[in-house]
C-alpha cells in the first residue's frame, strides 16, 4: 500500500493540483493507494504517527508539499523509519534540490514505484534545552537565517510570492528586513568535546546536504552521508558585507569570505548567552541551548 500525505495548500494549492495528475495517470491504477489530506499545521506528524496500526503493510508515504510538512511525517514516523517519498509541492523545495528528485510529478511517481531499493538518507537530530528531540530532514540553523526564516513565515507577501511562484523573492525581502534590526549573538560551542567562544555570531548552520532558503548552496560541499555533519558558522562581519555575502550564497561563493567557517562534527552543542531563534526545515522556535547530532540509522528515500 502506498500512502500518500498531501498538504492541500502547499505551493498555494499545487500540491493537491499535483496529486489530481497523479491520480490520473497509468502508474496509480497499477497500485494500491490510500491518500490523506492534512487540514492544519501539524496534522501531517499525528498522520504520520498513526501509520504504524494501519490496516494494511504499507510499502511507502509519499508526500506532496513542502519541506516543512516533510519534516512532520518524518517526526511522525519517528522509529516506525517506514520508507519515504518526496513530490516537491512547497516554496523552497530543497529536500528535492539536495536528494536530486527531478522530473514531472508523474514520472516521480512512476520511479518511486518502480526503483524498489530506495537510496539511504541519514537524518539529523536535535533537542534544545529538556525538551524532546527531534529530526530535522534538511538543517538547523541559529541566529540570522533562523530570523529570516521567522520573519517569512509571519509575512503577508509570503503566499502571494508562492503563487506566482517567486518563493525565493519572499526570503529575499525578508533578509533585508532582518539585515538592519538583527543583533549578533555570543555564544559558546562544543564540537566534538572542543569548547570554543565566539563573539557577534550572526549564524550558525548544520545541514545535511549543501541547500537551504529554497536553492542557497549554503554548504556547497555537503554531501548525504553518516556519523558526521558540516557546520556553518558567520561572525566577526559588518553588516553591508553580509549583503555582499548573501549575493553569492546562490553560487557557494561566500564560503570564500574570511569570515564564513566550515568543519565537520558527530556532536555539537550551542550555548548562546540569552535565548535565540532556530529553525529546523523552515519552521521556528526560540532555544536556550541547542545539541545536535547525526541519526546513525538511517531511512530510505524511494524515487532517486
Amino acid at each position: 500500500m502506498y500512502i500518500f500525505i498531501v498538504n492541500p495548500v502547499s505551493g498555494s494549492g499545487r500540491a493537491k493540483k499535483i496529486y489530481n495528475r497523479i491520480a490520473n495517470s497509468k502508474p496509480f491504477s497499477q497500485v494500491d493507494t490510500h491518500c490523506f489530506f492534512t487540514q492544519y499545521g501539524g496534522h501531517a506528524e499525528i498522520i504520520a504517527k498513526q501509520l504504524t496500526d494501519f490496516q494494511e503493510p504499507v510499502t511507502c508515504v509519499i508526500v506532496i508539499a513542502g519541506d516543512g510538512t516533510l519534516h512532520e511525517v518524518i517526526n511522525g514516523l519517528n522509529v516506525a523509519k517506514l520508507p519515504v517519498a518526496s513530490i516537491p509541492a512547497g516554496s523552497g523545495n530543497d529536500f528535492a534540490r539536495g536528494c536530486g528528485i527531478s522530473g514531472s510529478p508523474v514520472d516521480m511517481f512512476n520511479r518511486i514505484i518502480n526503483r524498489i531499493e530506495g537510496k539511504p538518507y541519514w537524518l539529523g537530530y536535535f533537542r534544545t534545552d529538556h525538551h524532546q528531540g527531534r529530526y530535522f530532514v534538511n538543517n538547523i540553523g541559529i541566529g540570522f537565517d533562523a530570523e529570516i526564516a521567522k520573519t517569512v513565515n509571519q509575512s503577508r507577501y509570503k503566499q502571494k510570492l508562492n503563487k506566482l511562484r517567486l518563493g525565493k523573492i519572499s526570503y529575499i525581502m525578508a533578509l533585508l528586513q532582518v539585515l538592519f534590526r538583527f543583533k549578533p549573538m555570543d555564544l559558546e560551542i562544543i564540537a566534538d568535546g572542543q569548547q570554543r567562544k565566539l563573539k557577534d555570531c550572526w549564524m550558525v548552520t548544520i545541514t545535511n546536504h549543501p541547500y537551504f532558503g529554497g536553492g542557497m548552496k549554503i554548504i556547497p560541499d555537503a554531501v548525504i552521508q553518516p556519523e558526521r555533519f558540516p557546520v556553518l558558522i558567520i561572525h566577526s562581519i559588518s553588516k553591508w558585507k553580509v549583503l555582499g555575502l548573501f549575493i553569492t550564497v546562490f553560487s557557494g561563493k561566500h564560503t570564500q569570505f574570511k569570515e564564513v567557517e566550515l568543519f565537520q562534527a558527530e556532536h555539537l552543542e550551542i550555548y548562546p548567552h540569552k535565548p535565540v531563534t532556530y529553525q529546523t526545515d523552515g519552521q521556528t522556535d526560540d532555544c536556550p541551548v541547542c545539541m545536535i547530532t547525526k541519526e546513525k540509522q538511517h531511512i530510505k528515500i524511494m524515487g532517486i
